[in-house]
This record gives structure tokens, sequence and C-alpha cells, in this order.
């Protein structure tokens, strides 16, 4: 749900948020990255459902298309995030100049590639699969909460409103399980620990001179 909301307007009119087009030159790329992301939001919920109603066979035969569609987001995401401004590098996104958010946008690539990874790798191990495979969910919903009104409302706009609402999605995720089990999940709350660390480091590391020069040669023409 919090993903269409996000990108309602590209799901409905193939648009941005401003109602701009999407440059030609990298609407392929674009469609395949967004369908993937999308149909992965899709996925998770049906594996949800199987597993609530104790078809592990069909989950575990599902699994295989997840693992698909992963591949295909994380071969997609860098693409889209280099590609798409390296004709406007002076394109500022969530009150960024773009190649700070560069970073960001990679580091969630990385993160939901390593989570699938741990999880597809112990998907006959639930509580270590389940955790992993939502924690990789996490790491995609930046994008479409950083575009609800609702959360920019709250949150504002810049680092505080990009990752803000997903901060806290997170840590209620973590006070849930622990409501429903009576215990720390370690799996799901050491993910959600990983991935906070990371991303607030890799913010940091956005505003350093060496990751400009990286991003410069990234987003070269």
């Amino acid at each position: 749900m919090l993903t269409f909301l996000g990108f309602r307007h590209y799901l409905l009119g193939g648009k941005h948020p401003d109602d701009s087009p999407i440059d030609p030159v990298i609407l392929r790329v674009v469609v395949l990255h967004s369908s993937a992301v999308f149909a992965w939001f899709v996925l998770f919920f049906v594996q949800a459902v199987l597993i609530s109603v104790q078809n592990r066979r069909l989950h575990m035969k599902l699994g295989w298309l997840g693992v698909a569609i992963g591949a295909a987001i994380a071969g997609t995401g860098p693409w889209v995030a280099i590609r798409g401004v390296q004709h406007t590098p002076d394109l500022r996104v969530f009150a960024w100049p773009y190649p700070r958010f560069l970073l960001i946008m990679l580091t969630e690539i990385v993160l939901f590639t390593v989570f699938v990874t741990i999880g597809v790798v112990n998907r006959k191990r639930p509580r270590i699969h389940r955790p992993m495979m939502l924690m990789a969910c996490l790491c995609l919903l930046s994008g479409a909460t950083a575009r609800t009104p609702f959360f920019r409302a709250i949150f504002g706009v810049g680092a505080v409103g990009f990752f803000g609402p997903v901060a806290v999605i997170g840590a209620v995720l973590v006070l849930v399980r622990m409501a429903m089990t009576r215990r720390v999940d370690g799996w799901l709350a050491g993910g959600y620990a990983v991935a906070m660390i990371v991303l607030c480091v890799a913010g940091q590391l956005a505003h350093t001179d060496t990751w400009s020069v990286w991003a410069t040669a990234l987003l070269k023409p």
C-alpha cells in the first residue's frame, strides 16, 4: 500500500511526482526496475499468505520467482540511479544534490541484495529467512515513503524526511514482533540495526570530498 501511494503518479500516469514526464532515454529501464520492485512487494504479500494457510510447497516454488525479481531489482537499481541523471547533474532529490543522494540509493540496493541473499541461503530456516526478507522490503521502502504527503507532512524533507519514516516503520515491526513472541527477534532487530547504521554512515560519507570525486566519475556521461 505504501509503495502504491508513494509511486501513484508513476503507476497511474507514468510520470514523476511533479507530473513531469520520464526521460524517454531511460524509460525502459525505469519501467523494468519499478515493475520489479512492485512485483517484489506483491509476491512478498502472497508468500506470507501462503505460509499463513500452510501451503509451504507452493511458497518454496514461488521463492525462485522471488530470486529472479530480486536479481532484476539489484541489476537495474544502479542503472536507474546512475543513468537517470547523467544529463541533469544539477538535479536535487529530497533537498539533496543528486551526487550525494546517489550513494544512499546505491547503499539501499546493496543492503537489499545482502538481505535477500541471506534469506535465500537460509530459506529452510524460517527464523532467519523471515526477518531477512522483511528487511529486504524495508530497504526498498524509502523511495515510496519520501514521496507520500502524509510522511512529508510529519518528517519534512531532507535526511529526516527520507530516513525517518523507514526508521519508524522498522522500529514498529521489531516491537510488534516482540509483542507477538514475548521475546526479542535477534535476526530482525539485528538486521534493522545494521541497516540503520549502514545508511547513517552512507549519509555521512555522501558529504565527503572523496565521494564527490567518485560520484562525478560515476555520473560522467
